[in-house]
């Protein structure tokens, strides 16, 4: 894989949240070898291959069951970015899985990394990754920082703040995208997705 990273300056040496689209089974490892101390949540699925399971496991990966909604694991994430003072990276990917991000609902964007980032006061950092490809090279635009308040006067989640927050990322991420083109003048090839991905658009 070639890769070329753009702005990645913007990383401070302090805590945020990466997220990313999400086009390739080869994002969560391209990001992970490019950032230091980072931490990544992907479905437990990909834990069933034990030689998969093994390489997951020294990348301090979170395993998360998409079918459950226990809220463990953000619990975990929030309580990870929290711990101690040294600085930490975490990431999931907002889309919840693989999908074409030029044609998703709203609804396909999850809530979890802005509940996340609220509650643990850590800010986003939106990422565009251009659809990795063996031999062809691949940009990856880091954004700037977002910071979300996604909770009503309670501490409830507020369902208005979640849906402005999925729209503000969603338009971070075009945005970046966008600017991909510009820096390299040259378009974004064109996304494939196979048939068990190819419709993940809604909610």
């Amino acid at each position: 894989m070639r890769i070329k990273e753009y702005n990645k300056e913007k990383l401070e040496d302090k805590s945020y949240i990466l997220c990313p689209n999400h086009t390739s089974d080869f994002d969560g490892p391209i990001l992970w070898s490019s950032n230091e101390n980072i931490r990544i949540m992907a479905k437990k699925e990909l834990f069933q291959n034990k030689f998969m399971a093994k390489f997951l496991t020294k990348m301090d990966i979170v395993s998360v069951d998409r079918s459950k909604h226990s809220g463990r694991e953000l619990m975990q994430a929030i309580k990870y970015l929290k711990s101690g003072d040294e600085s930490k990276v975490f990431m999931l990917f907002p889309q919840g899985t693989i999908s074409d991000i030029n044609k998703n609902a709203l609804a396909r964007i999850k809530e979890g990394a802005f509940v996340i980032s609220a509650l643990s006061k850590t800010p986003i950092i939106p990422v565009f990754i251009e659809q990795p490809r063996v031999f062809r090279r691949s940009r990856i635009v880091y954004g700037n920082q977002l910071s979300f308040d996604v909770l009503d006067e309670n501490g409830k989640i507020d369902r208005d703040k979640i849906q402005t927050a999925r729209l503000l990322w969603q338009q971070e991420i075009f945005r970046l995208q966008q600017e991909a083109i510009e820096l390299e003048n040259r378009p974004i090839r064109k996304i494939k997705l196979n048939k068990k991905h190819a419709n993940n658009n809604q909610g």
